[in-house]
Protein backbone atom coordinates (compact mmCIF):
# COMPACT_ATOMS: atom_id res chain seq x y z
CA UNK A 1 0.00 0.00 0.00
CA UNK A 2 1.07 3.60 -0.62
CA UNK A 3 0.04 6.34 1.79
CA UNK A 4 -1.45 9.40 0.08
CA UNK A 5 -3.19 11.51 2.69
CA UNK A 6 -4.48 10.73 6.19
CA UNK A 7 -7.23 8.13 5.84
CA UNK A 8 -6.53 7.65 2.14
CA UNK A 9 -4.52 4.85 0.58
CA UNK A 10 -3.91 3.60 -2.91
CA UNK A 11 -3.34 -0.03 -3.81
CA UNK A 12 0.09 -0.77 -5.13
CA UNK A 13 -1.00 -3.62 -7.36
CA UNK A 14 -2.91 -2.76 -10.56
CA UNK A 15 -1.81 0.84 -10.01
CA UNK A 16 1.25 -0.39 -11.92
CA UNK A 17 -0.73 -0.90 -15.13
CA UNK A 18 -0.03 1.68 -17.82
CA UNK A 19 -2.89 3.62 -19.40
CA UNK A 20 -2.61 1.45 -22.51
CA UNK A 21 -2.73 -1.75 -20.43
CA UNK A 22 -5.86 -0.55 -18.64
CA UNK A 23 -7.51 0.38 -21.94
CA UNK A 24 -6.68 -3.06 -23.31
CA UNK A 25 -8.26 -4.61 -20.20
CA UNK A 26 -11.44 -2.55 -20.73
CA UNK A 27 -11.55 -3.48 -24.42
CA UNK A 28 -11.09 -7.17 -23.63
CA UNK A 29 -13.91 -7.14 -21.09
CA UNK A 30 -16.26 -5.24 -23.42
CA UNK A 31 -15.51 -7.84 -26.10
CA UNK A 32 -17.74 -10.29 -24.21
CA UNK A 33 -20.65 -8.59 -26.02
CA UNK A 34 -19.57 -10.66 -29.04
CA UNK A 35 -21.00 -13.74 -27.32
CA UNK A 36 -24.57 -12.38 -27.29
CA UNK A 37 -25.52 -14.10 -30.60
CA UNK A 38 -24.16 -17.46 -29.38
CA UNK A 39 -25.95 -17.18 -26.03
CA UNK A 40 -29.17 -16.09 -27.75
CA UNK A 41 -29.01 -19.08 -30.10
CA UNK A 42 -28.33 -21.42 -27.18
CA UNK A 43 -31.29 -20.11 -25.18
CA UNK A 44 -33.57 -20.27 -28.23
CA UNK A 45 -32.51 -23.51 -29.84
CA UNK A 46 -30.57 -25.30 -27.08
CA UNK A 47 -27.49 -25.67 -29.28
CA UNK A 48 -23.92 -24.34 -29.25
CA UNK A 49 -22.27 -23.17 -32.44
CA UNK A 50 -25.17 -22.01 -34.58
CA UNK A 51 -28.82 -22.39 -35.47
CA UNK A 52 -28.59 -24.87 -38.34
CA UNK A 53 -27.65 -28.50 -37.82
CA UNK A 54 -24.68 -28.01 -40.15
CA UNK A 55 -23.09 -25.52 -37.76
CA UNK A 56 -23.73 -27.27 -34.44
CA UNK A 57 -20.90 -28.32 -32.21
CA UNK A 58 -21.18 -32.09 -31.63
CA UNK A 59 -23.35 -32.83 -28.59
CA UNK A 60 -21.78 -35.93 -27.02
CA UNK A 61 -21.81 -37.58 -23.63
CA UNK A 62 -18.63 -37.00 -21.67
CA UNK A 63 -17.35 -38.43 -18.39
CA UNK A 64 -16.96 -35.60 -15.88
CA UNK A 65 -15.90 -36.35 -12.29
CA UNK A 66 -17.26 -39.85 -12.65
CA UNK A 67 -20.63 -38.77 -14.13
CA UNK A 68 -21.92 -38.85 -17.68
CA UNK A 69 -22.59 -35.26 -18.80
CA UNK A 70 -23.67 -33.74 -22.10
CA UNK A 71 -20.91 -31.77 -23.81
CA UNK A 72 -23.43 -28.92 -24.20
CA UNK A 73 -23.80 -28.88 -20.42
CA UNK A 74 -20.02 -28.71 -20.00
CA UNK A 75 -19.83 -25.85 -22.51
CA UNK A 76 -22.54 -23.97 -20.61
CA UNK A 77 -20.81 -24.48 -17.25
CA UNK A 78 -17.47 -23.48 -18.77
CA UNK A 79 -18.95 -20.30 -20.27
CA UNK A 80 -20.58 -19.35 -16.96
CA UNK A 81 -17.40 -20.04 -14.94
CA UNK A 82 -15.23 -18.09 -17.39
CA UNK A 83 -17.59 -15.10 -17.37
CA UNK A 84 -17.82 -14.95 -13.56
CA UNK A 85 -14.02 -15.23 -13.33
CA UNK A 86 -13.65 -12.42 -15.88
CA UNK A 87 -16.14 -10.18 -14.04
CA UNK A 88 -14.27 -10.71 -10.77
CA UNK A 89 -10.86 -9.95 -12.31
CA UNK A 90 -12.18 -6.86 -14.10
CA UNK A 91 -13.70 -5.67 -10.82
CA UNK A 92 -10.26 -6.01 -9.21
CA UNK A 93 -8.72 -3.85 -11.93
CA UNK A 94 -11.40 -1.20 -11.42
CA UNK A 95 -11.08 -1.23 -7.62
CA UNK A 96 -7.35 -0.53 -7.81
CA UNK A 97 -7.32 1.77 -10.80
CA UNK A 98 -5.24 4.93 -10.62
CA UNK A 99 -8.17 7.18 -9.71
CA UNK A 100 -9.57 4.93 -6.98
CA UNK A 101 -8.39 6.13 -3.59
CA UNK A 102 -11.17 5.09 -1.21
CA UNK A 103 -10.26 2.80 1.67
CA UNK A 104 -13.46 0.82 1.09
CA UNK A 105 -12.48 0.07 -2.50
CA UNK A 106 -9.11 -1.23 -1.37
CA UNK A 107 -10.78 -3.32 1.35
CA UNK A 108 -13.14 -4.76 -1.28
CA UNK A 109 -10.13 -5.60 -3.46
CA UNK A 110 -8.50 -7.48 -0.58
CA UNK A 111 -11.74 -9.32 0.22
CA UNK A 112 -12.42 -10.34 -3.39
CA UNK A 113 -8.88 -11.66 -3.91
CA UNK A 114 -9.24 -14.82 -1.78
CA UNK A 115 -12.71 -15.49 -3.25
CA UNK A 116 -11.18 -15.49 -6.72
CA UNK A 117 -8.21 -17.58 -5.62
CA UNK A 118 -10.12 -20.31 -3.78
CA UNK A 119 -13.42 -20.50 -5.71
CA UNK A 120 -13.71 -18.80 -9.12
CA UNK A 121 -10.22 -19.66 -10.38
CA UNK A 122 -10.33 -23.39 -9.45
CA UNK A 123 -13.86 -23.81 -10.84
CA UNK A 124 -12.89 -22.13 -14.10
CA UNK A 125 -9.75 -24.28 -14.34
CA UNK A 126 -11.69 -27.52 -13.91
CA UNK A 127 -14.21 -26.64 -16.62
CA UNK A 128 -11.53 -25.24 -18.93
CA UNK A 129 -9.64 -28.54 -18.82
CA UNK A 130 -12.91 -30.46 -19.27
CA UNK A 131 -13.46 -28.49 -22.48
CA UNK A 132 -9.96 -28.84 -23.90
CA UNK A 133 -9.35 -32.47 -22.92
CA UNK A 134 -12.84 -33.96 -23.29
CA UNK A 135 -15.05 -31.85 -25.57
CA UNK A 136 -12.41 -30.68 -28.09
CA UNK A 137 -11.08 -33.66 -30.00
CA UNK A 138 -8.88 -32.36 -32.84
CA UNK A 139 -5.13 -32.22 -32.02
CA UNK A 140 -4.22 -28.60 -32.80
CA UNK A 141 -7.31 -27.12 -31.14
CA UNK A 142 -6.90 -29.42 -28.15
CA UNK A 143 -3.34 -28.23 -27.50
CA UNK A 144 -4.13 -24.55 -28.02
CA UNK A 145 -7.26 -24.70 -25.85
CA UNK A 146 -5.26 -26.50 -23.13
CA UNK A 147 -2.42 -23.97 -23.10
CA UNK A 148 -4.85 -21.24 -21.98
CA UNK A 149 -5.74 -22.64 -18.52
CA UNK A 150 -2.16 -23.85 -18.07
CA UNK A 151 -0.79 -20.36 -18.69
CA UNK A 152 -3.50 -18.79 -16.52
CA UNK A 153 -2.30 -21.06 -13.70
CA UNK A 154 1.23 -19.83 -14.42
CA UNK A 155 0.05 -16.21 -14.37
CA UNK A 156 -1.86 -16.51 -11.09
CA UNK A 157 1.05 -18.26 -9.34
CA UNK A 158 3.39 -15.59 -10.70
CA UNK A 159 1.05 -12.89 -9.40
CA UNK A 160 1.04 -14.49 -5.94
CA UNK A 161 4.86 -14.53 -5.97
CA UNK A 162 4.82 -10.84 -6.80
CA UNK A 163 2.36 -10.17 -3.98
CA UNK A 164 4.51 -12.08 -1.49
CA UNK A 165 7.63 -10.17 -2.57
CA UNK A 166 5.86 -6.82 -2.51
CA UNK A 167 6.57 -6.52 -6.24
CA UNK A 168 3.55 -4.59 -7.48
CA UNK A 169 4.78 -4.59 -11.10
CA UNK A 170 5.07 -8.38 -11.21
CA UNK A 171 1.65 -8.76 -9.61
CA UNK A 172 -0.01 -6.33 -12.02
CA UNK A 173 1.68 -7.70 -15.14
CA UNK A 174 0.81 -11.28 -14.18
CA UNK A 175 -2.87 -10.49 -13.66
CA UNK A 176 -2.84 -8.60 -16.96
CA UNK A 177 -1.55 -11.80 -18.56
CA UNK A 178 -4.20 -13.95 -16.85
CA UNK A 179 -7.03 -11.63 -17.86
CA UNK A 180 -6.06 -11.39 -21.52
CA UNK A 181 -5.68 -15.16 -21.79
CA UNK A 182 -9.10 -15.56 -20.17
CA UNK A 183 -10.63 -13.06 -22.60
CA UNK A 184 -8.84 -14.34 -25.70
CA UNK A 185 -12.00 -15.83 -27.25
CA UNK A 186 -14.18 -12.67 -27.12
CA UNK A 187 -11.24 -10.48 -28.20
CA UNK A 188 -10.74 -12.75 -31.23
CA UNK A 189 -14.42 -12.49 -32.13
CA UNK A 190 -14.40 -8.70 -31.94
CA UNK A 191 -11.31 -8.46 -34.14
CA UNK A 192 -12.89 -10.81 -36.67
CA UNK A 193 -16.03 -8.66 -36.67
CA UNK A 194 -13.91 -5.62 -37.47
CA UNK A 195 -12.30 -7.40 -40.41
CA UNK A 196 -15.63 -8.91 -41.49
CA UNK A 197 -14.22 -12.42 -41.19
CA UNK A 198 -16.52 -13.93 -38.58
CA UNK A 199 -19.16 -14.67 -41.17
CA UNK A 200 -16.86 -17.25 -42.70
CA UNK A 201 -16.47 -20.87 -41.75
CA UNK A 202 -16.19 -21.37 -37.99
CA UNK A 203 -16.86 -25.10 -37.77
CA UNK A 204 -15.32 -27.90 -39.81
CA UNK A 205 -17.31 -30.76 -41.31
CA UNK A 206 -16.76 -32.81 -38.15
CA UNK A 207 -18.32 -30.05 -36.02
CA UNK A 208 -15.03 -28.98 -34.45
CA UNK A 209 -13.91 -25.33 -34.41
CA UNK A 210 -11.60 -24.69 -37.35
CA UNK A 211 -7.91 -24.44 -36.48
CA UNK A 212 -7.70 -20.86 -37.78
CA UNK A 213 -9.60 -19.63 -34.73
CA UNK A 214 -7.07 -21.00 -32.24
CA UNK A 215 -4.17 -19.79 -34.39
CA UNK A 216 -5.32 -16.19 -34.89
CA UNK A 217 -6.70 -15.91 -31.36
CA UNK A 218 -3.26 -16.76 -29.97
CA UNK A 219 -1.48 -14.33 -32.30
CA UNK A 220 -3.88 -11.51 -31.39
CA UNK A 221 -3.43 -12.07 -27.66
CA UNK A 222 0.36 -12.21 -28.03
CA UNK A 223 0.23 -8.89 -29.91
CA UNK A 224 -1.92 -7.24 -27.21
CA UNK A 225 0.29 -8.57 -24.42
CA UNK A 226 3.39 -7.30 -26.21
CA UNK A 227 1.81 -3.86 -26.69
CA UNK A 228 0.75 -3.73 -23.04
CA UNK A 229 4.17 -4.69 -21.66
CA UNK A 230 5.95 -2.38 -24.10
CA UNK A 231 3.75 0.54 -23.01
CA UNK A 232 4.97 0.26 -19.41
CA UNK A 233 8.56 -0.50 -20.44
CA UNK A 234 8.47 -3.96 -18.90
CA UNK A 235 8.50 -6.06 -22.06
CA UNK A 236 11.87 -7.69 -21.35
CA UNK A 237 10.77 -8.64 -17.85
CA UNK A 238 7.67 -10.37 -19.24
CA UNK A 239 9.25 -12.19 -22.17
CA UNK A 240 9.02 -15.62 -20.50
CA UNK A 241 5.22 -16.09 -20.77
CA UNK A 242 5.25 -14.68 -24.31
CA UNK A 243 8.01 -17.09 -25.33
CA UNK A 244 6.23 -20.04 -23.68
CA UNK A 245 2.95 -19.34 -25.49
CA UNK A 246 4.72 -18.62 -28.77
CA UNK A 247 6.79 -21.79 -28.50
CA UNK A 248 3.72 -23.97 -27.95
CA UNK A 249 2.07 -22.37 -30.97
CA UNK A 250 5.15 -22.83 -33.16
CA UNK A 251 5.64 -26.47 -32.12
CA UNK A 252 1.94 -27.22 -32.64
CA UNK A 253 2.06 -25.75 -36.15
CA UNK A 254 5.20 -27.77 -36.92
CA UNK A 255 4.23 -31.11 -35.41
CA UNK A 256 0.42 -31.40 -35.45
CA UNK A 257 -2.03 -31.72 -38.34
CA UNK A 258 -3.92 -28.47 -38.91
CA UNK A 259 -5.64 -26.46 -41.59
CA UNK A 260 -6.81 -22.87 -41.88
CA UNK A 261 -10.11 -24.03 -43.36
CA UNK A 262 -10.78 -27.10 -41.25
CA UNK A 263 -9.98 -29.19 -38.22
CA UNK A 264 -8.26 -32.48 -39.17
CA UNK A 265 -8.97 -35.46 -36.92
Amino acid sequence: MIELTPGKTLAAHTFSLSKIQFRIVCFAFAANLAFIPSISAHLTYGTWGGRSTATHLPDTQESFLGFSVSSYTLITWHAAAAFLFAVALFTQFILTHRRVKADRAIAAHRTLGPIILFTLWPVFTVFAFSMSLRVIQTPFNQVMFTVLPVMIIFAVVRALVGLRRGDRNLHADSMFLAFLLLESAPVYRIVMFVFAKLGGQTLAANGEPVNAGALFRTLIVLALLTLGYWSCRRLRRNLLPLVLIGSVLALSLALLPWSLSGAPS
